[in-house]
């Protein structure tokens, strides 16, 4: 299987659970609006989503894939997984108990501005959502597992069943109901992706190695949380629904992202950590990533308004809401390039076993953004702590890529580069001409279609590796 078809398998998988996660935040905003309630879900989400961040699909996998690829035998391999499971099992257990004797520590740290009402359902809503902190180190144990064979699309998806999950809840206007499908679909996410022949055998043996890269991983990803963690707070102080605004226009920016940015990062830790020439492979990885991020990066910026009012303008999310979101949009918008190519380099790191470099990327930042977080954020409003997140991953990723000193095919670049060019013009003409959500959708396919059309005139190779793929 080709670097494209490793790409487009996890693309696809992630486009289901993102298209089904958008469906899921539109039926959020139009039945609760930007208050106190869906504020007070998102804190009780953001929590467990910390942690996997920190723990589970972050500093685990990228110390479990390395280490699990140099093992020869089958014993070997399953004796590493049990030891794993049993050691970190314990830990994320044992976080999931205290959270549930003392959940309103959780609103006191993540929402520090936020109402009394909104605290108090929060920290309601977080006893159902803290069994996820142990779910998902489980389901990203799993998932590494079948990265690490080379099969994307089934680990890809399985967010699709908390999607589902929340839908059903949020469906009764019932938000104790939407936080229960939250948790339950994430059980059955965890069922799905359960390895065939895999005999569990508790175990502590033969993690030395693991624990070495395991925490500086892991303090890499907590202090790249530290952004989560500032974000949510200085939100929280914005006035009512700030928090939700955020999220939601979060949720569309992290949509290229999820399907192209975190599909190549993905599949660069198990492709690097196995391959037999590093610098080609992640030259072509980094082609692959700027082909898949600048024309989407674009896209957002210029039909922001455009997009919010597509997803989300509907019911109790009013035209107020619908601007505010639309300017933390295009504030997120230029930063989606910039993020895919921070998350690729890391990942190419962690797979030549270096976590120095990462980690000191990552406190730049963590650093910058809690900075500007506070500084924009409490003088241009919710928009602010989007543009901090963009300002923020640019500087970490200029010192990856001066750090690591890869040349990447700047004749390929300058093609894709030409090509966004092309569909940006006709992008942004289509729009003032054309007004409406039908139109919204034409221009997104019609753009999508222009910049592969130029793209093959070009002859970006990407362009002719997407079109053998998909006629296979």
């Amino acid at each position: 299987m080709s670097v494209v078809q490793r790409t487009l398998a996890f693309s696809f998988g992630t486009l289901l659970s993102r298209l089904t996660g958008l469906v899921r935040d539109t039926i959020l905003a139009s039945v609760f609006g930007a208050s106190t309630l869906l504020d007070a879900y998102y804190v009780a989400i953001i929590f467990p989503f910390f942690l996997r961040r920190t723990f589970a699909e972050g500093a685990m996998t990228s110390a479990f894939l390395p280490l699990y690829n140099n093992l020869e035998t089958e014993e070997e391999k399953q004796a590493f997984v049990s030891a794993v499971l049993t050691s970190l099992g314990l830990v994320t257990l044992s976080i999931t108990v205290f959270v549930e004797i003392f959940p309103s520590v959780i609103p006191a740290i993540f929402s520090t501005g936020a109402s009394g009402e909104t605290k108090l359902l929060a920290t309601r809503l977080i006893r159902i959502t803290a069994p996820f902190v142990v779910l998902e180190f489980v389901w990203a144990l799993f998932y590494a597992l079948h990265n690490s064979q080379h099969r994307y699309f089934l680990p890809a998806m399985t967010p699709l069943f908390s999607n589902v999950g929340v839908m059903v809840g949020a469906l009764t206007g019932n938000v104790v109901l939407a936080t229960w499908g939250f948790t339950l679909g994430n059980l059955v996410a965890v069922l799905v992706l359960l390895p065939r022949n895999f005999r569990y055998r508790p175990t502590l043996k033969g993690l030395g190695n693991f624990y070495k890269m395991f925490l500086v991983t892991s303090l890499t990803m907590a202090t790249s949380q530290v952004t989560t963690l500032v974000d949510t707070n200085v939100a929280s102080f914005l006035g009512e629904g700030s928090l939700s605004l955020v999220q939601l226009a979060g949720r569309i920016y992290q949509l290229p992202l999820g399907i192209f940015g975190v599909a190549v990062s993905t599949v660069a830790l198990s492709t690097l950590s196995q391959t037999d020439d590093y610098e080609k492979d992640l030259g072509d990885l980094f082609t692959k990533n700027f082909f898949f991020a600048l024309p989407a990066s674009l896209g957002l910026f210029l039909l922001s308004r455009e997009l919010i009012t597509l997803f989300f303008g509907y019911g109790a999310f009013g035209t107020r809401a619908v601007e505010e979101a639309s300017k933390v949009l295009a504030m997120y918008a230029p930063g989606l390039l910039f993020v895919s190519v921070f998350n690729l380099l890391s990942r190419a790191r962690h797979a030549a076993l270096d976590t120095k470099t990462p980690f000191v990327a990552m406190l730049i930042v963590s650093v910058s953004n809690a900075i500007l977080d506070v500084v924009l954020g409490f003088t241009l409003g919710v928009s602010g702590i989007a543009l901090a997140t963009t300002l923020s991953s640019i500087l970490g990723t200029t010192y990856l890529i001066l750090r690591h000193g890869f040349k990447p095919d700047w004749r390929a670049i300058i093609k894709i580069a030409i090509a966004s060019g092309v569909m940006g013009v006709f992008t942004y003409s289509f729009k003032l001409l054309f007004h409406g959500r039908i139109w919204t959708v034409t221009n997104v396919a019609l753009s999508v279609a222009l910049f592969l059309i130029v793209g093959k005139i070009l002859k970006i190779e990407e362009v002719r590796e997407l079109k053998s793929t998909l006629l296979r």
